[in-house]
């Protein structure tokens, strides 16, 4: 009998890295502050969380300066052919459709969940490329501080 497949466990959503752990978390753009929730049973750190008796859950506002990162994450791959969103995976996947061909989609056993999202299950084993995508959401404000030189010209550079 083979050996059972273990698949890694995909994350979606916004993360802080405090004190070299990445934790779930809402970060509104631009703001000084990112806001951290937990539904364990016990505190998972009692210097940084306190009970939210409102929510029934641990929660923390984190000011940005305390955070090593602040990133957003999200799994893709590609199914034949075209790239999809990974929502969970197990032997089977759930994707979201992202890529630019609703009819393919349609045609190709996708249900449309609103008028441009397109979601199915699918064989793990039949995605190709997979990988998490991050996006550092500070760097805006990181760039801040470290304003160009007049007179230099930064092509490819995004204001």
């Amino acid at each position: 009998m083979g050996e059972a497949v273990s698949y890694p466990q995909v994350r979606s959503g916004t993360y802080a890295v405090i004190g070299g752990v990445a934790r779930p978390g809402l970060y509104p753009a631009n703001s000084d502050h990112v806001m951290l929730k937990s539904t364990e049973s016990d505190n998972p750190e009692p210097t940084l969380f306190a009970w939210n008796e409102t929510h029934s859950v641990w929660s923390a506002k984190v000011p940005v300066e305390q955070c090593e990162r602040v990133f957003s994450a999200r799994w893709y791959g590609m199914w034949r052919g075209h790239r999809v969103a990974i929502d969970a995976l197990s032997e089977v996947a759930a994707v979201t459709y992202a890529d630019s061909s609703g009819a393919w989609a349609a045609e190709n056993g996708f249900t449309q969940v609103d008028k441009y999202e397109y979601q199915r299950e699918v064989p793990a084993a039949e995605l190709v490329d997979v990988h998490e995508v991050q996006t550092d959401l500070l760097f805006e404000q990181w760039r801040t501080r470290f304003p160009v030189p007049d007179g230099v010209a930064i092509t490819g550079w995004r204001s």
